[in-house]
């Protein structure tokens, strides 16, 4: 009879728990349901929505300025821009003159696609000036007071590496001809980007993977959510 006790308790924990597993997956199939219907147009009131929430919640600078703080709105950046817009922006074909401000309406050139994210995560910038800038003009303009890093020197492998240990963030990189976004999610580097090889287009490809990367002489590099001013700028603009 105490045998038969425990198994029947045993039966009902791991039925219970059960349960609770699968209506915690249906909730997730849900939410990323409900985040994949999501316009476009939501998409950006919802960041803009979030970052005036943000900005109440650290309201100085001072207490903006911690390690919890500075996370939570670097994990913001990366997972907003690396999933809610790229996949919005996922196959929009690139086209040197391509300036369009919608998703896979018209076509749009590598230094347009980074502005156009930039402005679309609800910094204030000059979208068109900035697309047209040599990137090396571009980053210092937004992070004006970080030294740009030149990478260029390292092998592919060392400049891999050099990713990684840099951390989890947004980062743009300017190569010879062409710019994107850099993206440590803390697993895996990314290269987000409108990818002129054969016209691809705005695509997400693992960093050990890319070409375009690959084939560039020049790799320079700066750091978006490492850069207290430019997170506090965004943050109060």
């Amino acid at each position: 009879m105490k045998i038969f006790f425990i198994a029947l308790l045993s039966f009902c924990f791991v039925n219970c728990r059960q349960s609770d597993q699968n209506k915690s997956v249906g909730h997730l199939k849900s939410k990323t349901t409900y985040v994949a219907n999501k316009s476009y147009v939501q998409i950006k009131d919802s960041i803009a929505v979030n970052r005036k929430r943000l900005s109440v919640k650290y309201p100085s600078f001072s207490s903006f300025n911690t390690k919890e703080s500075i996370r939570e709105i670097s994990d913001y950046w990366v997972n907003t821009l690396s999933n809610d817009l790229y996949n919005k922006w996922q196959n929009t074909p690139w086209d040197f003159n391509g300036t369009t401000t919608e998703p896979n309406k018209g076509a749009i050139a590598c230094g347009y696609f980074v502005t156009t994210i930039l402005r679309d995560m609800d910094l204030k910038i000059s979208r068109n000036k900035l697309a047209i800038c040599p990137s090396s003009i571009m980053m210092k303009s937004l992070t004006p007071h970080q030294k740009i890093k030149n990478l260029s020197y390292l092998s592919y492998p060392e400049f891999e590496e050099a990713l990684s240990v840099s951390g989890k963030g947004v980062y743009i990189i300017g190569l010879d001809f062409h710019t994107g976004f850099i993206i440590n999610d803390g697993l895996e580097n990314w290269f987000i980007h409108s990818n002129y090889i054969g016209r691809k287009g705005v695509m997400k490809e693992a960093v050990s993977k890319s070409s375009a990367l690959r084939s560039s002489k020049t790799r320079w590099i700066i750091s978006l959510t490492n850069d207290k001013d430019f997170l506090f700028r965004w943050l109060k603009a």
